[in-house]
């Protein structure tokens, strides 16, 4: 029996791909080059808005909200996690650098960590977006002990986000990583990671489908909620006259909630094309190009989005504001 017949559906030992030479004018190289153009700046400002977080932290000021960055900053920390691990998954073995290479190894376990990586930071993005709406959820509902039960919250949410993941994952603890070949539309000696022999034959693609639907209707529903509770307060900072910088802040972080419903509805339906319309001559098999780019959004659009709308964030303000729902209940409490 041949090596190459171990491995079915894989390149490893395939003559044909050992011979392969890596080739520039590959339409591959640049889809693995233009990413680093807006993901570095992205990354900047994700730091950014951290070192606010550590600022304020430092600092002990109650005029930001320091949960509300921790929050920001762990699921764009988490966003660019996996875009790392996935580009060295997907987009840069699609330039055919790594094709001859891979082919002429065995499948094996370091590969294999590398799709454990790009999944467990997938699914960390997936879930650290939820910790935005219930802090502020918290801060509505319990509006005078809420630094208190935000705390609590944080030390309890991310630990265990930090763990399940491994609940989705675990089928991987036999597999070994393989490298396989792209399909239409890319061309010979585009490959990509995946795994083989994996526990019960499990594939991702069900378990992500799943996690993402569960975190988009515990989204929505905490959204829900919360919708209701911003808009009555909207009506009372303009009754009571609230600040502007407030109005702004709440606006701010609004916007950057209701992006985040967005980028799971995107992500359910790269999973549910991938999974009918995968290796078929049609132009649905394009979006294995497009998907990367719109998980790539989720890293940009929400640190951008957060950083040019907060006002905590511009130059002429002198005292970072609190959030519209704190200004309100202060007020009221006041009276």
């Amino acid at each position: 029996m041949s090596n190459s017949s171990l491995y079915p559906n894989t390149i490893h030992f395939n003559q044909s791909y050992i011979d392969y030479r890596f080739d520039w004018s590959n339409f591959s190289v640049p889809l693995a080059i233009i990413p680093w153009i807006y993901i570095i700046p992205s990354f900047i400002i994700i730091c950014k808005i951290w070192k606010v977080y550590l600022d304020t932290n430092q600092n002990k000021t109650g005029d930001v909200n320091r949960h509300v960055f921790l929050a920001i900053s762990l699921s764009q920390f988490a966003c660019f996690a996996n875009f790392f691990f996935d580009y060295f998954m997907t987009r840069l073995p699609a330039t055919g650098i790594f094709t001859s290479y891979c082919a002429s190894i065995y499948p094996n376990h370091w590969l294999k960590m590398i799709i454990f990586l790009a999944l467990y930071t997938n699914y960390l993005s997936l879930a650290f977006p939820i910790l935005l709406p219930l802090i502020r959820l918290v801060i509505v509902i319990f509006s005078k002990t809420h630094q208190k039960l935000n705390s609590k919250v944080i030390r309890i949410l991310v630990p265990i986000i930090l763990i399940y993941p491994i609940c989705f994952t675990f089928y991987l603890i036999p597999a070994l990583g393989v490298c396989k070949t792209y399909e239409y539309p890319y061309s010979f000696g585009a490959i990509w990671i995946y795994y083989t022999n994996s526990m019960f034959g499990l594939r991702n693609s069900f378990f992500n489908l799943c996690s993402i639907f569960f975190w988009l209707v515990v989204s929505v529903i905490i959204n829900f909620i919360l919708l209701i509770k911003v808009i009555k307060a909207k009506s009372q900072i303009v009754h009571h006259g609230g600040s502007s910088a407030s109005y702004k802040a709440e606006f701010s972080i609004t916007l950057t909630t209701l992006a985040l419903i967005a980028f799971y509805v995107l992500n359910g339906v790269f999973v549910l094309v991938y999974i009918f319309a995968y290796g078929t001559n049609s132009y649905t098999a394009y979006t294995v190009i497009v998907r990367p780019f719109g998980n790539d959004m989720q890293t940009c659009v929400i640190a951008w989005v957060f950083y040019l709308t907060h006002p905590a964030f511009k130059k002429r303000v002198a005292v970072h504001p609190k959030s519209t729902v704190e200004v309100i209940l202060t007020h009221s409490q006041s009276h």
